[in-house]
């Protein structure tokens, strides 16, 4: 199979008093329902790992989280290996909002060479996950958060531009049975990570 790239997009509501308590929050992936369709590498231990450490050094690659308020907002575009390595990550740091008073989504789906899709849904003090059927993916590549990743991609320019250009190709209809990981996790610098309070505005862009 060719190497394939992916774009992420969520939202998530967490009430501002609960906050803190959840950036302090231990990921757990293991204990949300559904949890075994999506497979790969937590790179941190807390949420606040996921929401302020992760860092990407390919010009392909970018990662957008900013709040708005109560409200905590993701977009990216990753390769197959940086996909494999946050994806997990960040559905995890979703699934843990639960037990805050979280609300929101986060959609995980293939963009170029290949196609799948997977969902983490937020709401009701519960958490699940679950893999997008293949009749619904279009419904999926066609939310405004899932727009806006390809705006953000055809923003950028370079070989974002490039990637996006593939994206609008055939693409085959086929997809992994589980996002698993390589033999080995893959090897990334990352620059130490900058903590910034949360209602400030944080953008990781390609140099």
């Amino acid at each position: 199979m060719k190497p394939w790239d992916a774009a992420i997009s969520g939202r998530l509501v967490i009430p501002a008093e609960h906050r803190a308590a959840w950036l302090a929050a231990e990921l757990d992936w293991k204990s949300v329902p559904g949890h075994q369709v999506l497979k790969g590498y937590i790179s941190g231990e807390t949420v606040g790992d996921m929401v302020d450490g992760v860092e990407f050094v390919e010009a392909r690659e970018f990662l957008e989280i900013e709040w708005a308020g109560d409200e905590i907002q993701l977009r990216s575009f990753q390769g197959q290996a940086g996909f494999t390595e946050s994806m997990v990550g960040f559905a995890a740091a979703w699934a843990a909002a639960a037990g805050f008073g979280g609300e929101g989504e986060l959609i995980g789906v293939g963009v170029v060479a290949i196609r799948f899709g997977y969902r983490v849904r937020v709401g009701g003090r519960e958490a699940s996950v679950e893999r997008i059927p293949d009749d619904e993916l279009d419904a999926f590549e066609a939310v405004p958060d899932a727009l806006a990743v390809r705006e953000r991609m055809a923003e950028i320019g370079g070989a974002m531009a490039d990637k996006l250009s593939a994206a609008a190709g055939a693409r085959p209809f086929a997809r992994p049975s589980t996002v698993t990981p390589p033999a080995a996790a893959p090897a990334k610098k990352k620059a130490p990570a900058k903590k910034k309070a949360p209602t400030e505005k944080k953008k990781k862009k390609p140099s």
